[in-house]
């Protein structure tokens, strides 16, 4: 009798398939946030840009805070990426019978 191929649920890799789902819901969420933050540093740079005292400080400061949330983004997704790194080497270590 021929061995049925099931597809679906496999309990041997469940938790690459765990980490598989983690890192893709990460990366939907991070991606989505970015876009937000995007719009709205362009919406805040554009209303202050259609005032009628707009000071060159008021832009700086603003330019300056989304530098700094950037950055900041920056470094937060790039430890998530070497975390999520890690789990995946360990799972590539793990040795099957």
């Amino acid at each position: 009798m021929a061995e049925e191929k099931r597809e679906g649920f496999d309990p041997s890799n469940m938790g690459k398939d765990v980490l598989s789902f983690m890192k893709s819901s990460f990366d939907t969420t991070f991606d989505n946030m970015v876009k937000i933050q995007d719009l709205n540093s362009k919406m805040f740079k554009d209303m202050i840009g259609k005032g009628k005292e707009v000071q060159e400080d008021g832009v700086k400061m603003v330019d300056d805070f989304v530098e700094n949330a950037k950055k900041g983004r920056d470094e937060y997704r790039r430890l998530m990426e070497d975390g999520f790194q890690k789990i995946e080497d360990m799972f590539k270590g793990e040795k099957k019978d």
